[in-house]
């Protein structure tokens, strides 16, 4: 799959379907996908939860979005590096 490729959808705007590992004691993203629906976006997050169990730094999350950009603006902490975003914050 096409990491941020935007996904046509019957609504109006086009739809990000995407699932994002994140390292909470590295402060990076691990991996970052995308997909067709929101459907597949959970069932790789569910996938990913049991390849990832016990392993507690890791959080695993889908996100719908307009873009992957917008998916940057609105959660920023797992695109953006530790200074970064101690920058954005203040």
């Amino acid at each position: 799959m096409d990491v941020g490729r935007e996904l046509e959808t019957p609504y109006a705007v086009p739809v990000a379907h995407m699932l994002l590992i994140y390292d909470r004691d590295a402060g990076k993203l691990v991996r970052q996908e995308s997909y067709g629906s929101s459907d597949a976006a959970m069932r790789a997050r569910f996938a990913a939860e049991n390849e990832f169990s016990g392993h507690s730094e890791i959080e695993i999350v889908a996100l719908v979005a307009e873009s992957e950009e917008a998916a940057r603006i609105t959660h920023g902490r797992y695109f953006l590096g530790l200074s970064a975003l101690a920058e954005r914050m203040s």
